[in-house]
């Protein structure tokens, strides 16, 4: 049996290789490795809402991106 990953750890608890910056502010955060996740927790908690869209366009309102 496999244990489950490691939650998202602070970024001083985090081993180096795993730190990297926030998508959205570019702060500190666990980004790579088990458990990694590209937002830091204050943005994780908008991650619902900036994956919705609403006529068409994203939650920062830009078109979403066509595949040629």
């Amino acid at each position: 049996m496999t244990s489950p990953a490691p939650r998202n750890l602070p970024p001083q608890m985090c081993p180096p290789e795993y730190l990297g910056h926030c998508a959205i502010c570019q702060a500190d955060c666990h980004r790579y490795g088990p458990g990694g996740n590209p937002l830091c927790p204050q943005h994780q908690a908008l991650a619902p809402a900036l994956q919705k869209e609403t006529d068409g366009t994203t939650a920062a309102g830009a078109p979403p991106l066509a595949m040629a």
